[in-house]
């Protein structure tokens, strides 16, 4: 084999080895993001903190979920609004108040924090 074919092989190597490490590590990245098989009111809620402060890195320290509703609606997100705020308020009765949390609807949290654009995505449309 000539040398400029063995340039050629190893950068094609190189290459083939790159798109590897840029796959697994995009695997890993989505991995750490899943939600459990089961995800209770608690992970959804904590799902939803993940990808509000994606989408909002300037939220405060110690936001208020009325705060958050508010930001949210401004995005005019067709979602059901009135579900949304029910879990929410159920949820601040149950973390704050100590009442047992019933009927949870982890769906609605779960679809409110995967709607939810990125920074970059906000940044375009403003």
């Amino acid at each position: 084999m000539p040398p400029s074919d063995l340039v050629y092989l190893y950068l094609l190597v190189g290459l083939n080895i790159a798109v590897y490490v840029v796959l697994a590590i995009g695997i890993i990245r989505n991995r750490k993001g899943m939600l459990p098989k089961n995800p209770t009111v608690e992970d959804a809620f904590k799902y939803l903190e993940t990808s509000l402060n994606r989408a909002f890195p300037d939220l405060p320290p110690g936001f208020t979920w009325n705060e958050v509703i508010n930001r949210l609606k401004s995005l005019n997100l067709d979602l059901d609004w009135f579900n949304i705020e029910s879990t929410f308020k159920k949820y601040e009765d149950y973390r704050y108040g100590g009442i047992q949390y019933k009927n949870a609807n982890v769906d609605v949290i779960l679809q409110l924090a995967s709607s939810l654009p990125r920074r970059e995505e906000i940044a375009r449309v403003s």
